[in-house]
């Protein structure tokens, strides 16, 4: 199959589509050269929709969320970057409290915000930097805690469509899944976390 040419991107995606974008600004060490394309997402459904469109044209793409253990050379990057800005975030109070969010959501603010809410489970994320894709991706820990420990599901798009997995058939271990081991092509659109109310953790 042919690589997908700039007028096929152009087709899928509209106005949408940014040609020849720096990435420098988008990356937390501040360097980096343009982009071929970038395409800015929104939500979950948005980032679905995308990453789909790339699949059938067979185009390359990158996924950049908080871009804070990224280094794009000078030379940029080759293909579409999908820069994921999905950032929807819902609460569920009871007394099985829990936090669903967007892959887009930085990781650390996301803690931050459960504590604000009188809610415990997630402090050992209040200062992992990156997003909640990139957290739930690599296992993500801290302080004696990880992603494993307090993922309940995930959201993904695979190449069966929409899917929810559990935290065992993510099949962590320390800062690995199966994802990142390569074992399966997805993408991580969305997780909830179980929480505990912060009086009772106490």
């Amino acid at each position: 199959m042919r690589m997908p040419t700039i007028a096929d991107l152009r087709a899928a995606f509209g106005e949408r589509l940014q040609e020849n974008v720096t990435l420098a600004p988008y990356t937390s060490a501040r360097i980096g050269g343009p982009a071929d394309a970038l395409i800015v997402v929104k939500s979950a459904d948005e980032l679905a929709e995308a990453v789909s469109q790339l699949w059938a044209l067979d185009a390359p793409y990158l996924i950049l969320g908080g871009g804070s253990n990224v280094l794009v050379s000078d030379r940029g990057a080759r293909g579409v970057v999908v820069l994921n800005r999905a950032k929807a975030v819902r609460f569920e109070t009871g007394e099985r409290p829990q936090v669903w969010a967007e892959s887009g959501v930085v990781f650390s603010n996301l803690a931050n915000r459960c504590a604000a809410q009188g809610l415990a489970g997630l402090e050992w994320a209040s200062a992992i930097p990156g997003t909640l894709g990139g957290a739930v991706y690599g296992n993500a820990g801290a302080f004696g805690g990880d992603v494993a420990g307090s993922l309940i599901e995930t959201e993904l798009l695979t190449g069966r469509g929409r899917e929810t997995w559990t935290a065992d058939k993510m099949e962590y271990g320390y800062r690995a899944s199966v994802l990142k081991r390569g074992a399966a092509r997805a993408v991580i659109l969305s997780a909830a976390f179980g929480l505990k109310n912060a009086t009772a953790a106490d």
